[in-house]
């Protein structure tokens, strides 16, 4: 089958975040049955990390966006003026373009959508090719969330926009896509009064759980952990509840927790505020995540708005790490309560769900072997890869 995959990123072997992380490994299973096309968004990627997904796939099209001032400056200096209607869109114009080459030359089968943006495209791919849309969120329900977050401002206004586009290109996924993949039941079950169930899949994202379970020999006793990029005003948030809400009541029955927030890009005034805190660390960027695992007692992972499936918390669960979350955060992954995973709706609720886990070293072990089993039975990688296979299939007999 010729697959033209269409990504807002440039998917390869040491991309940060989990979306990337998820696409590439798709297209490195897919890649030996199948023949693959690429055409990305550029961020100024290094040589080895093109060459390291070009070696996957038939060909490899990068378009770089302007996305500085600075950028569309030059942009229009170098010639943009010439076509004032491209300025600001010229990216689009291109990619347009593009698909159509693609398709023409590889003769493409289907094309594989990654995330909900690139449903933008679909209307270039030629009626004959079979479409496929991986909505790793439900942007109807995600971002109206995240928009509470945000204070008043003009980067409230900006989220505001992105979350309209995003909702909208949703709407255009549903109503033009042969099929979709969603991660989760409950994304499935959103759109199940919004179109033809049979042209749904549900394929579990890649988790990267080779590494688990992890030995208990490392744990720090009473380190709580907390993973996630600190720029996303959802991690931040849920941090600072972690802070200055859960820690202070667990620190008041449990005197020797500690609190290590772990992500890249930490804010500056909680980075000096807890510089020298005995009890609390912000560690930045680390590249061993499974180290991090390794000595955390819990994981601490609320999520304040949920969406697709909560890749970190498959992770610390498969890492045998007893988990607390939000019901968000457990909302696409589905495990049973009390058995599985501990949630807390509120401060009180969290820091009681983490003392008990503490305190109880048996319920500690019920809540951390339930929780690994529970990831090895639901969230098998190679399945969620024949789910993909099947769906390029059923949109290309459509």
């Amino acid at each position: 089958m010729q697959i033209l995959v269409l990504s807002p990123f440039v998917p390869h072997p040491e991309i940060l975040h989990a979306g990337g992380q998820h696409l590439y490994r798709l297209i490195h299973d897919v890649s030996p049955r199948h023949e693959l096309h690429l055409l990305a968004y550029g961020r100024d990627e290094s040589p080895e990390q093109i060459a390291a997904i070009n070696a996957l796939c038939g060909s490899v099209k990068i378009v770089t966006p302007a996305y500085t001032w600075g950028q569309k400056v030059e942009q229009v200096r170098q010639g943009g003026w010439r076509h004032p209607h491209t300025i600001g869109r010229r990216t689009h114009f291109e990619m347009r373009q593009a698909i159509r080459q693609i398709c023409e030359y590889a003769k493409i089968d289907v094309a594989h959508l990654a995330w909900t943006e690139m449903a933008r495209y679909l209307e270039v791919i030629p009626p004959q090719i079979g479409t496929v849309v991986n909505l790793l969120d439900i942007e109807a329900r995600v971002r109206p969330r995240e928009l509470a977050l945000y204070p008043l401002g003009i980067t409230k206004f900006q989220a505001m926009r992105r979350a309209h586009t995003l909702i909208h290109l949703e709407q255009v996924a549903i109503r033009q896509a042969t099929h979709l993949v969603v991660c989760s039941e409950a994304d499935r079950a959103w759109l199940a009064d919004k179109l033809d169930p049979s042209h749904v899949s549900i394929a579990p994202v890649w988790s990267n759980l080779e590494f688990n379970p992890l030995p208990v020999e490392n744990i720090m006793a009473g380190r709580l952990v907390f993973f996630g990029a600190m720029d996303r005003i959802a991690n931040r948030v849920a941090a600072e509840f972690l802070i200055y809400e859960v820690f202070p009541l667990v620190v008041a029955e449990y005197p020797k927790a500690t609190l290590r927030i772990v992500g890249a890009n930490p804010p500056v005034r909680l980075t000096r505020q807890y510089a020298r805190h005995p009890q609390i660390t912000l560690t930045g960027y680390v590249r061993n995540v499974a180290a991090e695992w390794a000595t955390a007692d819990v994981a601490v992972l609320p999520s304040l708005i949920g969406g697709g499936q909560v890749t970190k918390i498959m992770q610390a669960m498969a890492a045998g790490r007893p988990v607390v979350t939000s019901p968000f955060g457990n909302e696409g992954i589905g495990a049973p309560d009390g058995i599985a995973v501990e949630l807390g709706v509120n401060a009180s609720d969290f820091a009681n769900a983490v003392l008990r886990l503490l305190r109880d070293r048996l319920h500690w072990s019920n809540i951390a072997n339930g929780g690994r089993e529970f990831v090895r039975q639901h969230f098998d990688w190679q399945t969620s890869v024949r789910i993909f296979e099947a769906a390029y299939q059923a949109a290309l007999s459509t």
